[in-house]
């Protein structure tokens, strides 16, 4: 956070030198200006109806309390709807009202903008998804992944089914079930390395987007691969739909474990509620308490 907030304050000091020697008066008023994309209303947006306002609230209460050394926030969010097209537009929107960083959404809206947040010099962030190679920040000076990358979580996956099952994972079978975009896809390198260290079967099986139809797929896993174990990455309404298919193929959800964009209330809520998806493992980036 230190190296965003450097960035960032790197940028704004520059701008307010310039108000400066323009003599105007909003140089005195210390504000940064973040801009933010979000997915209100798109195939995701059961995740960004809760994240979009969330982001606003904490920029509302970090300004309640003074700002940022001596910096207020003001927040422009755009809703993408989940579509590259839209995030660049949405991208050169808030450049031009003079966003000092945006806060990226969605791993193929990442991809696409990477390049031009290096040529801009404009700090981005892509928080538990977008560019998992980001995480080493002189090959991607302006992009700061934050929380755990898919590289991270695909290895903690891996790493939690081998205790699960264990501590030895030799002729164990794991399916990978994922939503087919660039996203879903970004972890299986590193579970394929793993794969070869430490001599599991592996099958992936590609959801299609938007993620809602799954039966086939759920027929293979549950009746016909009948794996040890289920890592599974998808996100938007698919969450939902899979934990109602293990359930209805009789597959035990205390084997499946969902990487962070599967794990949110609404998932649960989504599926019938808690008696539905018990045993039901996921995963969190954040400290979400004890109780």
């Amino acid at each position: 956070m230190r190296r965003i907030w450097g960035a960032v304050m790197g940028v704004a000091a520059g701008a307010t030198a310039v108000l400066c020697l323009a003599g105007t008066a909003t140089a005195q008023q210390k504000v940064v200006t973040v801009g933010g994309m979000c997915e209100r209303t798109g195939p995701t947006q059961v995740n960004g109806v809760s994240i979009c306002p969330a982001i606003q609230d904490y920029y509302d209460l970090i300004n309640s309390k003074g700002g940022v050394e001596g910096y207020k926030i003001k927040y422009m969010e755009i809703d993408h709807e989940y579509k590259v097209p839209a995030a660049v537009e949405a991208y050169e929107r808030e450049k031009g009202d003079g966003a000092t960083s945006i806060m990226v959404y969605g791993t193929p809206q990442v991809q696409a903008m990477n390049q031009k947040l290096t040529e801009d010099k404009i700090p981005g962030t892509s928080p538990g998804f977008g560019i998992a190679a980001s995480a080493d920040g002189k090959r991607y000076p302006y992009l700061f992944p934050v929380a755990a990358t898919y590289w991270s979580q695909g290895a903690a996956a891996v790493k939690f089914v081998k205790d699960k099952l264990g501590g030895d994972l030799k002729g164990k079978k794991i399916a990978y079930i994922f939503y087919d975009n660039p996203a879903g896809r970004e972890p299986i390198p590193v579970i394929e390395d793993l794969q070869k260290i430490e001599g599991f079967e592996l099958r992936t099986f590609a959801v299609p987007p938007p993620g809602v139809e799954m039966g086939a797929q759920m027929l293979d896993i549950t009746q016909r691969y009948k794996p040890d174990f289920v890592i599974d990455h998808l996100f938007g309404g698919a969450p939902s739909v899979a934990i109602k298919e293990f359930k209805r193929n009789g597959f035990p959800l205390s084997k499946v474990l969902a990487l962070v964009w599967a794990s949110g209330e609404h998932d649960i809520l989504g599926a019938g509620g808690w008696p539905v998806a018990e045993g039901y493992h996921t995963m969190s980036f954040a400290g979400v308490g004890d109780d």
